[in-house]
């Protein structure tokens, strides 16, 4: 038989208010016991168990996919215009109009596109190309700092968002009701864009079949775009220093062309130009400190 365990005198029982507490009690190898577990009150919410991109696909509170094509409207009113002008310069140029929709497909930048006709008819160098456009497009560097890439889940998305960011889209997702576009929105709201400047594009590059030959200027839609560019970026900088400056820098990129090194216009003007408002701003930075 086994012994029977020794009886413990009820006085000399531990009282309850002088027992261990629970939270307290560790087993032999030094773990917490259960009672150590987090409460569930104190454990991670929603928005700290969830990453970004475990978040990209939840509906929007504010319509989901119609609330991403909703936005878009403003966008094709600017797209389609554009397109069609973009389409029927390039066919009025001597280009073939099939250039026009693969453009939008395998550039889609806008004003690079624009740029482009001229660069294909003036049979420009590789180099000036790539330079022209890097410079044209350099800002896109900064969009990419604060756009929302991480709500964007897959390669594909993020890759497709990288390369369709336009300014419009850009300007969608960075502020206003755009800013809370979940991942599977944002890329709606940029194909949906996509479409809208491929469809001016196309539409414009078929106009351009019918257009008689004896209607002239189309060619300067580019010129009207880029001053339009010019005169609304004047009015909400208010900076006469900005003109200024850059008339000095076209001056000397047309002096460069004519007598130094032709067809360098674009280019020096353009370095120029980016290294003069670099200074200006360096110098207003130490006025500031």
């Amino acid at each position: 038989m086994r012994a029977s365990p020794p009886l413990t005198d009820p006085e000399e029982r531990t009282d309850p208010e002088e027992r261990t507490d629970p939270t307290e009690r560790t087993d032999r190898e030094g773990r917490t016991g259960p009672t150590d577990q987090a409460d569930p009150m104190e454990q991670a919410g929603p928005t700290e168990q969830a990453g970004p991109t475990e978040q990209a696909d939840r509906p929007h509170p504010q319509g989901g996919t119609g609330e991403a094509f909703r936005l878009t409207v403003p966008v094709a009113m600017a797209y389609i215009p554009l397109g069609v002008a973009f389409g029927v310069l390039l066919t009025a140029s001597g280009v073939n109009w099939y250039w026009a929709p693969l453009s939008t497909v395998l550039i889609y930048a806008g004003s690079i596109e624009f740029l482009a006709v001229g660069f294909m008819v003036a049979g420009l160098p590789l180099y000036q190309v790539a330079f022209t456009s890097l410079v044209v497009n350099f800002r896109h560097i900064f969009y990419g700092l604060s756009f929302p890439i991480g709500r964007l889940r897959g390669r594909v998305r993020k890759a497709y968002g990288v390369f369709a960011l336009t300014d419009e889209t850009y300007g969608i997702t960075s502020a206003g009701p755009g800013a809370h576009l979940t991942g599977r929105q944002i890329t709606v709201l940029q194909v949906v864009s996509h479409v809208w400047w491929f469809l001016g594009a196309l539409l414009g590059a078929l106009l351009g079949q019918v257009v008689p030959e004896s209607v002239k200027g189309f060619e300067f839609a580019l010129t009207a775009m880029f001053l339009t560019l010019a005169v609304n970026a004047v009015r909400s900088s208010r900076s006469a220093a900005l003109v200024l400056l850059a008339l000095g820098a076209g001056a000397v990129g047309y002096v460069v062309d004519r007598y130094v090194v032709g067809e360098s216009f674009l280019v020096v003007s353009l370095l120029l130009y980016v290294a003069l408002i670099s200074a200006t701003y360096r110098k207003d930075e130490e006025a500031a400190e």
